[in-house]
């Protein structure tokens, strides 16, 4: 029962969160998220650079890690909970990303603490 009842608060809690990108245009969107792609490509191709193999890698082998990093990097560049580029891009070409009005504001913090002093004081 317990799991039960938490699980809509978790929901509710990723909606909050996903609805943080909603009033963004699209271009400014993909903008941020190329820049979190090429960070996040950038970083994962240092740190396969930085572990020296027993054998060294062939062409295809180098062509697939690299294909492999950019896949990761698109992945996490589309997640909410990404390396925080986007959002520092966001803030810089797009300010006005973050503000909500104050009676929708109260309305998500509402939905996410809800569950607190229902099983246990928080």
């Amino acid at each position: 029962m317990n799991s039960i009842n938490q699980q809509p608060q978790i929901h509710q809690k990723h909606n909050a969160q996903a609805d943080k990108y909603r009033r963004v245009p699209k271009d400014y969107m993909n903008v941020a998220e190329g820049m979190e792609r090429q960070f996040t490509n950038h970083l994962l191709s240092q740190m396969q650079k930085s572990v020296d193999p027993a054998n060294p890698d062939s062409q295809a082998e180098i062509i697939y890690k690299s294909m492999l990093a950019d896949e990761h990097a698109q992945v996490m560049a589309k997640s909410n909970s990404g390396l925080g580029v986007k959002d520092l891009v966001l803030d810089q070409i797009y300010p006005q990303y973050k503000k909500v009005n104050k009676a929708q504001g109260l309305n998500i913090y509402n939905q996410i603490n809800s569950h607190k002093g229902e099983n246990n004081e928080q």
